[in-house]
């Protein structure tokens, strides 16, 4: 079940908490029918089923696919989505990544804007991992709380 409800994240955005709690109420309805799952709250449920938040799942999907955008592991070339600064005189790493300029107000929640202050905020180590499933253990060691929309 969940598989299915992050499909393709990175191509739709949970821009609300409207949109989480909606999501969210997918997998309670889906739990509801399994035996000794009904009426557990979300929090208790992700302890039992030793996982993330839908929405954090989601960031980290973001999160890879900038990865393997910048690193090079994919047919997309990145400066079709973003711009790497070129100077080496910025605070962090040498992978920053500059916001465009939002003419429309529509893409704010496209991907390669979305995921660029989040991407900034990592640390060197983990942006330069040597490997993809390293960078994977080092995202989920982070704490993205402030970039949550349903605080958790």
């Amino acid at each position: 079940m969940r598989p299915l409800l992050e499909y393709c994240s990175t191509v739709w955005s949970l821009s609300s908490k409207s949109l989480v709690d909606q999501l969210e109420s997918v997998l309670r309805r889906f739990t509801n029918r399994l035996p000794g799952l009904q009426s557990v709250a979300n929090d208790e449920l992700c302890e039992r089923l030793k996982t993330d938040y839908l929405e954090l799942r989601c960031l980290y999907a973001d999160l890879i696919l900038c990865y393997k955008i910048i690193h090079g592991l994919t047919v997309l070339p990145s400066d079709t989505f973003f711009t790497i600064t070129s100077s080496h005189v910025t605070r962090g790493h040498t992978y920053k990544l500059f916001l465009p300029e939002l003419r429309v107000n529509c893409r704010q929640y496209f991907f390669a804007v979305r995921i660029v202050k989040i991407w900034n905020f990592l640390p060197a180590d983990v942006v330069s991992a040597h490997s993809i499933s390293v960078f994977v253990k080092k995202i989920k060691c982070t704490d993205f709380s402030q970039f949550l929309i349903r605080k958790v």
